[in-house]
């Protein structure tokens, strides 16, 4: 007897990526459909299935064509592929102009124009390069001029990207405190997620997620890109919930929901809750001691005054690890224009002009 053998995908909730996976048999000559139609019906389901649990479909990796922003480049392509997600590969050129006292332009047009062909040029070479070694990948280039970050929040609305991919030296040192720092800026202002790749992470998958709990906003949305990362990783999740004197019960609260829904929809997951007045230190040292491969972070930081005098969270989590670190932030659609806040700048870095 011929059959068929069907696998379906159900939730108990549209929001709940918790798939139970059921296997039915069923006899030809007892099915209505032509067997062709029993194939299309299968990868609808498959492709519904995707669809529900692929949470990253646009990569933006912006570039100077530097070490740093390769290696970014590097790891964007894998994640790209266990994602079937696009890539923009996004280059800014630099538009400034040098006068003398007499106000002639002596750095001008010409100077900007060639930046932009030299622009034009390296993305078209690293896009080639990169499909050569990966062919099928979805990759576009995009070339701007202007603010880096303004250039970001524009892409982020008209490509609908989730996810900005950006290379890191890994370390904010005093002179980036006072002359600043291009990846910290993207963190702190584009409008969707930012992962930081520092020079050292040299990986190519997660198999070993940190999950840190120290503050209480967008836990849900948080968990579930962690759940999509895992799923096309086959990760471990370790939740880490890290409370002060501040925020012990409400935290405490969140931290044990969270426990409960990942025992739902994962079998297996770490879980620990600890008190600990430098919760980046604390953080820092079981990513360490677990050899964690990525850090999922939430996008609100810590303390934003100390820019100078101290480190804020995101500079502490940044100098005391050698990890990928993603910072979850719920993506909002505002364009350049409407963005008033891409111009507010953390006093530790320079005044635009």
């Amino acid at each position: 007897m011929l059959c068929l053998q069907f696998v379906y995908c159900s939730s108990k909730k549209h929001e709940d990526y918790s798939l139970s996976i059921i296997y039915t048999t069923i006899p030809l000559f007892l099915y209505t459909y032509s067997a062709p139609s029993c194939l299309i019906l299968y990868r609808r389901m498959q492709e519904n299935q995707m669809m529900m649990e692929n949470k990253i479909k646009t990569l933006i990796v912006p570039t100077d064509f530097s070490e740093k922003s390769e290696n970014a480049l590097r790891l964007a392509v894998q994640m790209s592929k266990r994602h079937h997600a696009k890539i923009i590969l996004v280059h800014v050129a630099e538009m400034y102009h040098l006068t003398d006292r007499t106000g002639r332009q002596i750095v001008g047009a010409d100077t900007v124009q060639q930046n932009i062909d030299s622009g034009i040029q390296q993305l078209t070479l690293t896009k080639n390069r990169v499909l050569e070694d990966n062919t099928g990948l979805h990759i576009q280039t995009s070339l701007k001029t202007g603010n880096l970050v303004d250039s970001i929040n524009d892409l982020i609305v008209s490509e609908d990207a989730d996810m900005v991919i950006i290379g890191t030296s890994g370390q904010q040192n005093l002179k980036k405190l006072l002359l600043g720092s291009c990846s910290y800026s993207v963190l702190c202002n584009v409008n969707c997620s930012v992962l930081l790749v520092p020079m050292s992470f040299t990986k190519n998958d997660f198999s070993k997620i940190l999950f840190p709990v120290r503050v209480t906003e967008n836990l849900d949305s948080k968990l579930d890109l962690a759940l999509a990362i895992a799923n096309k990783n086959n990760s471990v999740i370790n939740l880490y919930g890290v409370c002060d004197e501040h925020n012990l019960p409400q935290l405490r609260q969140e931290f044990l929901l969270l426990k409960n829904k990942l025992k739902e929809k994962m079998k297996s997951f770490k879980s620990e809750l600890v008190f600990a007045y430098d919760k980046a230190d604390a953080i820092s040292k079981v990513s360490r001691e677990e050899n964690s491969d990525i850090l999922i972070l939430n996008g609100k930081d810590e303390l934003q005054w100390k820019s100078i005098f101290a480190e804020n969270f995101f500079k502490k989590i940044i100098n005391e690890t050698d990890v990928a670190l993603l910072f979850m932030k719920p993506k909002t659609q505002k364009s350049a224009e409407e963005n008033t806040d891409t111009h507010h700048y953390d006093i530790s870095l320079p005044i635009p002009g």
